[in-house]
């Protein structure tokens, strides 16, 4: 897992992921460099928790005409078939909220 990092500049911090996910699964700077860090002067502090993303990808096809008349007055008229795709962070399990 690859923890997010965020540096301040006032105060000048940096705040690194230090927190365990639903899977049981830790997220932490690694040691290396934590140290990097310091030896250039940086203060570090760890955060438990943070922002978890989801993301949608629709993926669109071309219309499917379903041999009706379209105009300016039919809603709908062109009807969009494609995928849908959840991509989810893995802080929250990794799995979409809906299906």
């Amino acid at each position: 897992q690859n923890p997010r990092v965020y540096h301040r500049l006032i105060p000048n911090v940096v705040l690194y992921e230090n927190w365990t996910m639903i899977d049981g699964d830790h997220i932490e700077l690694a040691d290396e460099r934590r140290l990097f860090l310091e030896d250039r002067g940086h203060q570090l502090q760890a955060k438990a928790g943070g922002a978890i993303t989801q993301l949608i990808v629709q993926s669109l096809q071309n219309p499917v005409y379903i041999g009706r008349k379209y105009g300016k007055d039919i809603k709908n008229g062109n009807v969009f078939h494609g995928t849908l795709t959840a991509v989810c962070d893995p802080r929250k399990d990794g799995k979409p909220a809906a299906v």
